[in-house]
């Protein structure tokens, strides 16, 4: 029930986004395709080889060890989108980002999982995902939903300009609503049937899923500040490098031997990183809170 009420509240805010952009945005990303080429790179490359780096010394299990890395080779969908729309940052670049990559991870994970179970526990773990069901997520939850916003603006822009000022404020609201139920209703059948999660893990894990999640937004932000793009795709791609799918990498895990152990930093890392994310873009964009709740200049 809680995933359901999530996809949906997270389509609506999708439909929101749409009514923002314009079929122009979408053009220029793949006219001009060297911030889709780097933010994509930065994701496959930078991300994991900083998972791998903290895994290695991380005092945990071989296990949890591999459970950072999977956290690295999810994409983040939907939300990493609305975070950079709120904070003004390259919303065409992020919505791209999201559907080429996951389009990407139906391949990516498996094989970079087989390597990493081979590096640190010396079995080659076998996950299988099925390119269909990931493109089918993707469509239904960001490209059908965004589109549809498009259309609003293209073809009735009085709705999309009437709505403009609201959702300033309701497109953060939801988004608060969103990851309430995540986080007090929506911790899964997986969590639970491995037992809960210890005070002791938490603080243990803590450092390392919070140093993938920032080390990975600021690598993502030079690499991007580096290739000279303009300050809203500095932003896009540090947010698109360094938030990551934890309900993915829960999925995934459950493919996997000793799911319970692999599922703890991912669960770790849903808690924390979200607000971190928002800290990020409070210090990097030019968006204050009085800006988001629409009480700043227009």
């Amino acid at each position: 029930m809680a995933d359901i009420l999530v996809n949906i509240t997270l389509i609506i805010i999708m439909v929101g986004i749409g009514m923002s952009l314009t079929f122009t945005d979408f053009k220029n990303v793949f006219v001009y395709p060297k911030n889709i080429f780097t933010g994509i790179g930065s994701q496959l490359l930078v991300l994991p080889l900083l998972a791998f780096s903290l895994a290695w010394i991380a005092p945990v299990s071989v296990y949890a060890k591999l459970g950072i890395v999977l956290i690295a080779l999810c994409p983040v969908g939907t939300t990493s989108n609305i975070l950079v729309h709120i904070f003004k940052g390259n919303t065409a670049l992020s919505i791209s980002m999201t559907i080429v990559n996951s389009i990407l991870s139906p391949f990516t994970i498996p094989t970079v999982i087989a390597l990493a179970s081979t590096f640190f526990t010396d079995n080659d773990a076998s996950v299988e995902m099925s390119f269909a069901e990931s493109f089918t997520h993707i469509l239904l939850t960001v490209i059908l939903p965004a589109m549809c916003g498009l259309l609003i603006r293209r073809f009735i822009p009085k709705i999309a300009n009437a709505l403009e000022r609201p959702l300033k404020w309701i497109l953060p609201l939801m988004l608060l609503i969103v990851f309430s139920i995540k986080i007090f209703w929506g911790g899964g059948n997986n969590a639970n049937s491995c037992g809960a999660l210890s005070m002791d893990e938490s603080l243990l894990l803590t450092p390392f899923v919070i140093g993938l999640n920032i080390l990975g937004m600021y690598g993502g932000f030079f690499i991007a500040k580096l290739s000279r793009f303009e300050k809203p795709s500095q932003l896009t791609v540090a947010i698109e490098t360094g938030l990551q799918n934890t309900a993915m990498a829960l999925s995934v895990a459950t493919t996997l031997p000793h799911s319970c152990e692999i599922e703890k930093p991912a669960l770790v890392y849903a808690m924390l990183t979200f607000f971190t994310a928002v800290v990020f873009c409070l210090i990097h964009s030019d968006i204050k809170i009085k800006d988001i709740l629409g009480k700043g200049k227009d």
